[in-house]
């Protein structure tokens, strides 16, 4: 080469681009359209948030496009139905399949929205019909492909041959030069026209209409075509590797735009998959999340029934199992396997077929639960990109075992592409570089490039279909072939891997804990109603499951990966709170229904929601006498009656209470005396004195609440920057007041402001617990501001240990590696626990999931409130609890932080069932209760101490059979029960489905 490769690849694209005009054989204006039965002229301004234009053609002709240009993103049906889309990566529709003479309506359905949901103009501006010349189309592609393959490719001497042949070639053509002619080309010459159109005084640019006779170029072209492409492919380069291609478009759910919107963009993107799937025979198309395709069933039967039909012959494929793509570290283990439960269920029902990999590729992290989660759900497969995207570290392997916390081991696969990641494109680019990448060639030849423009974006495109064909021809580059994932991933060499035995923490969007805080807060309220529904009716005489069921599928795709974790607009999150607070008032309706008329005045049913045993403590509007039992009552600051009974309910459980309406309050001395030593300083912060070690919890103080400037470097909502803490306010009470004294607990308020930020927080003291909970009443209003609290405690330990709902994971406190510095701010669900062998501190809490750990220093995130995509994230009132318990024991931290967060509930009836189950050990979490029939039931449970053994199940006596099942209760063995006794031997951390016949 005379040049630099990067200086040759420029002109062998310009001398490309001069051909390309010549493709065209005749564009013609389309004319004709109607916007609410009114013609209208082109340029046309529209208003509203979707316009509808309609016209008709008829064509005798093959190869006639479609190019127009509505104002955004677009639906073209044809006939009454979906046709394809428009958009900026699908500017053109062939309009070959209708090329008979006959007369056809077209209509086009145009939201005023970029594929970012951005604005766009308003405005029909272009619409021609446009015949192309196909075979000349192809081979300009042809070439095309071989240029990009010269640029990409890292082998000097394959580079330097392709670029010799192609500038050979293209070369020896005769293109007119003519300056009028060359004038009425260059709209059509991409690589000019716009250094062209910006010079001081550009000549007038038009797209060319009418007909032209190029035949005498294209004959010369096409013949010395012919040479050249069997010069490239006689090369003598070998293939090396293999590429795996599946058509493919990651569709957020909710992000830029709202669900509604979303329907939108998923109807353009499967009519135009469904389109390619019949132009090109080898074209595959994979898609996840079954609400998609409920969605699609919904709104257009026609094209859903198309898609079924396409699954049949293997050219589409439903993947991933789940509900939504879920976010996979805020949700409770009971919420993650509904995802699966009602998405393998969908498409079994739906399809004939479960899947067998978990499609995640834009999640923001992975909790060690999901292994065994998928293995219950019939996975094996696991594939993710988002660990790329790690800023600081790279994760080791493209291919290896995946350990769960339970020892449930499944296969992890990842894909790197430098061109878009998993939306990326059939190009030299993409599947080199995706080849380039992969770590494990060693193990296997094989890999998988998922290809298509997502995000809304349409998915493929017939360009990309094209290129398939030429990059298959070309020597020196991997072997292409479509392929379905799980063809792919049955065919992977899965021996000698290594494994990861750890949850995949992504070292990016670690904000996506915390934000939007009322939405996250309101989706664990929704996680526990929905349990405890389940419960109340699989415990009477009832039947409300299918409406649970519902219920259920609102709460799952709500999780989406960017709507729970905080990362969409402001419009998404109206939406989810306003769905969350529907299926909470719901619930309560349907709670209501169950206990319809099956009590009296006179009794008040307590119950007991958690896996745990809890003494009775509840709260009431009324003053009370309660006849049947001694208790104690106390009135609270904000004017209600706290009741405290000495005695414990069983899990799943009630008592009656008989009570009558009291008139004054008995006067009590101080009832409980604990261990705990308060001491509330004039700043507002705490330390405590544990009695029974004589130990102080903390290095002076605990809860400082601080401030932080919260600017990423992009993700604003997202991230939250390593150097946050440089930039720490350090808060101060503004008042301290005792609000509330009394046998059952004492309460101090706490008042902070800052600028027109105001917090509140109750100190609640509980007497019969060495618990000290931590109320809060937040009105926010800042922006870019990270709050967290911060306890110093005094405590030498190098690891902590945090809650992931069926089990826990230990996290070091030291930050000796980049890996161990990356992890500055970490999940974990109801509790964190630091601890040395005769002291320890558990920050229990009831809706927050970001933490941060220091040497013997832990910090709980509260708030953050970024700038984008939702300005106003965050904004406003908030509240909820957490609290400080001394303990260096994990299993009484687990069984205050269960109870904290499932307290006793007053029910309106009696249950049919009570005491239904007990269990032998003191070490399994209850997930679900619930009736599939009038003679069924499906329990879960999981060890969660991380212990193993032998325990005992008790069942009312009516329970003749249980089954061992997995978590879609699908049954595996029959287990042995005699007289409602069932043996169980159980494993660390194992997740128990049981089906349960009477």
């Amino acid at each position: 080469m005379y040049r630099d490769k990067d200086k040759e690849i420029s002109h062998l694209k310009r001398l490309l681009s001069e051909f390309y005009p010549y493709c065209i054989i005749e564009r013609k204006e389309y004319i004709g359209w109607k916007n609410n039965d009114i013609e209208i002229t082109i340029p046309y301004t529209w208003k509203g948030n979707i316009a509808s234009f309609e016209n008709f053609f008829s064509i005798s002709e093959k190869n006639f496009y479609l190019r127009v240009w509505c104002g955004g993103e677009s639906l073209v049906l044809i006939d009454n139905k979906p046709h394809g889309e428009i958009n900026p990566y699908h500017r053109e529709i062939d309009l070959t399949p209708f090329a008979d003479g006959k007369k056809h309506k077209i209509k086009i359905e145009t939201v005023p929205r970029g594929l970012f949901g951005t604005k766009e103009t308003s405005e029909f501006n272009e619409s021609f019909l446009i015949k192309y010349d196909i075979n000349f189309k192809k081979a300009l592609l042809y070439v095309f492909n071989i240029i990009q393959i010269a640029e990409e490719t890292d082998d000097f001497y394959l580079a330097k041959k392709l670029i010799d042949l192609t500038d050979n070639f293209l070369s020896s053509i005769y293109v007119p030069r003519d300056t009028q002619l060359y004038l009425k080309s260059l709209y059509d010459n991409k690589a000019i026209i716009d250094e062209i159109k910006n010079i001081w005084e550009p000549p007038e640019i038009i797209p060319f209409t009418g007909t032209k006779d190029n035949t005498n170029l294209k004959n010369e072209f096409l013949d010395k075509f012919k040479k050249f492409k069997d010069s490239i492919k006689s090369l003598y380069f070998p293939k090396n590797g293999k590429v795996n291609l599946i058509g493919h478009a990651h569709i957020d759910y909710a992000w830029l735009w709202p669900i509604e919107e979303t329907k939108r963009k998923i109807l353009r993107t499967f009519s135009n998959a469904v389109t390619l799937a019949k132009k090109y025979p080898e074209f595959i198309y994979t898609q996840s999340s079954a609400v998609m395709y409920k969605d699609i069933k919904e709104m257009n039967s026609s094209l859903y029934n198309e898609i079924k039909k396409l699954i049949k012959k293997d050219k589409w494929e439903p993947i991933g199992g789940m509900w939504v793509e879920s976010d996979c570290m805020i949700p409770s283990v009971e919420s993650l396997i509904r995802q699966f439960y009602y998405g393998q269920k969908f498409f079994e029902l739906e399809f004939g077929k479960k899947s067998s990999v978990c499609w995640l590729p834009d999640v923001f992290g992975f909790s060690w639960t999901l292994p065994q989660i998928l293995k219950e759900a019939g996975i094996d497969y696991f594939i993710t990109t988002k660990l790329n995207w790690n800023e600081s570290n790279n994760f080791p392997y493209d291919l290896c075992k995946w350990r769960g916390i339970d020892g449930s081991e499944v296969i992890y696969y990842n894909f790197k592409n430098m061109e878009e990641g998993y939306n990326g494109k059939i190009s030299a680019k993409s599947i080199i570089n995706t080849w380039k990448n992969f770590r494990e060639k060693d193990k296997n030849n094989t890999i998988l490039l998922s290809f298509g423009y997502g995000d809304g974006g349409g998915g493929p495109t017939e360009e990309m279909c094209e290129n398939y064909y030429a990059l298959n021809d070309v020597p020196g580059i991997p072997e292409i072939a479509y392929s379905k994932i799980e063809e792919f991933v049955k065919n992977l060499n899965i021996e000698n891997l290594e494994t990861w035995d750890d949850e995949l923490y992504l070292e990016l969007h670690r904000g996506t804990l915390t934000s939007q805080s009322r939405t996250k807060i309101l989706h664990k309220k929704s996680e526990d109603k929905l349990r405890e529904t389940e419960i109340f009716n699989a415990l009477t005489n009832n039947d409300f499951q299918k409406e649970i069921d519902n219920l259920w599928k609102i709460h799952l795709y709500n999780e989406f990966h960017d709507i729970l974790p905080g990362s969409a607009i402001n419009e998404v999150y109206k939406k989810s709170e306003n769905d969350f607070s529907y299926i909470l008032e719901t619930l309560e309706t349907i709670k209501n229904n169950i206990f319809k008329n099956t009590s009296s005045e006179n009794d008040i049913y307590i119950f007991n929601p958690s896996s745990f045993s809890q003494y009775i403590l509840f709260e009431d509007d009324n003053l009370y006498k309660i006849k049947n039992k001694d208790y104690i009552v106390q009135k609270t600051f904000d004017g209600k009656y706290l009741y405290y009974i000495n005695e414990k309910i069983d899990p799943l459980s009630s008592i009656k209470l008989s009570v009558e309406k009291n008139q004054k309050i008995e006067s009590y001395k101080t009832f409980f005396e604990t261990t705990l030593r308060i001491d509330i300083f004039d700043d507002g912060t705490i330390n405590i004195y544990n009695k029974s070690n004589e130990k102080y919890l903390f290095n002076e103080k605990g809860n400082i609440l601080y401030m932080y400037k919260d600017i990423p470097y992009y993700w604003e909502n997202w991230d939250i920057d390593p150097n946050y803490h440089k930039s720490a306010i350090k808060l101060n009470a503004e008042k301290i007041e005792n609000i509330e004294d009394g046998p059952i607990r004492k309460v101090i308020k706490v008042l902070y402001r800052i600028e027109n930020t105001e917090i509140i927080q109750y100190y609640i003291h509980w007497k019969h617990i060495n618990f000290i909970e931590i109320k809060n009443k937040i009105h926010w209003h800042h922006r870019r501001t990270l709050l967290k609290a911060i306890f110093q405690t005094n405590i030498l330990s190098r690891y902590l240990t945090c809650d992931i709902d069926n089990g826990y994971i230990t996290r070091p406190t030291h930050k000796n590696t980049k890996f161990e510095k990356a992890r500055f701010e970490f999940m974990a669900q109801r509790w964190i626990n630091i601890s040395q062998i005769d002291n320890g501190v558990s920050i229990i809490n009831n809706g927050k999931y970001g933490y941060s750990a220091k040497n013997n220093e832990i910090g709980i995130s509260l708030i953050k409130s970024g700038t984008y995509p939702d300005f106003y994230a965050d904004e406003g009132i908030h509240e909820f609890s957490y609290g400080i318990y001394p303990s260096n024991d994990i299993k009484s931290t687990i069984i205050l932080s269960e109870n904290f967060n499932k307290p006793l509930k007053k029910i309106k009836g009696s249950l049919s069932y009570n005491n239904f189950i007990k269990i032998k050990n003191s070490n399994f979490k209850i997930y679900a209760l619930k009736k599939i029939d009038i003679n069924t039931f499906v329990l879960r449970l999981a060890e969660v101490m991380g212990s193993s053994g032998k325990t005992e199940l008790y069942f009312p006596h009516n329970i003749k059979k249980v089954y061992l099942a997995n978590i879609l209760e699908e049954k595996k063995k029959e287990l042995k029960i005699k007289n409602g006794v069932l043996p169980l031997i159980y494993k660390p951390f194992k997740i128990y489905t049981l089906i349960l016949t009477t």
